[in-house]
């Protein structure tokens, strides 16, 4: 199964931010977090906030959902799909139902000793644009880049 973060909106461009989430990429994820914490990267703690996210969602999965619940979950779920006719909602039905059937069938069920960083993904978000003055009356650009960060855990 799969879990994952998203933290948007980092002051910083994403091309310094895929510099630092490229080292952690198919780690486990507890030595990924041992690594962030000793780069030497604005970035990195940017990361390192986002993959204790993911490791939190992780075990808050973990802890709400037993097999029992998920099963009937998955039960009512099915019949859901079953029942209903109109194909958008069908489709979100099933994109849960396979989400709850992907954690019954794991084998791990979201360990945390078993997570690995399966994707650590930077990429750009909205540019603020600012304005220096320069001489005899123009104008220089300034741009502020910002970056999301988006990391995957999977306990495959």
């Amino acid at each position: 199964m799969e879990v994952f973060a998203i933290q948007k909106n980092i002051p910083m461009s994403a091309q310094k931010m895929r510099e630092v989430v490229r080292q952690i990429q198919g780690l486990p994820a507890l030595q990924a977090q041992a690594i962030l914490a000793v780069v030497p990267r604005k970035g990195a703690r940017f990361a390192a906030k986002t993959l204790d996210s993911a490791i939190a969602n992780a075990e808050f999965f973990k802890s709400e959902w037993d097999t029992a619940k998920v099963q009937q979950k998955v039960r009512d779920l099915q019949s859901q799909v079953e029942n209903t006719s109109n194909h958008k909602r069908r489709n979100a039905l099933n994109r849960q139902l396979e989400k709850y059937q992907s954690f019954l069938s794991s084998p791990h069920q979201l360990a945390p000793e078993a997570l690995r960083v399966k994707a650590a993904v930077a990429g750009t978000a909205t540019t603020l644009k600012r304005f220096q003055p320069k001489a005899r009356g123009s104008a220089g650009p300034i741009l502020k880049r910002r970056c999301h960060i988006k990391i995957i855990l999977s306990d495959e």
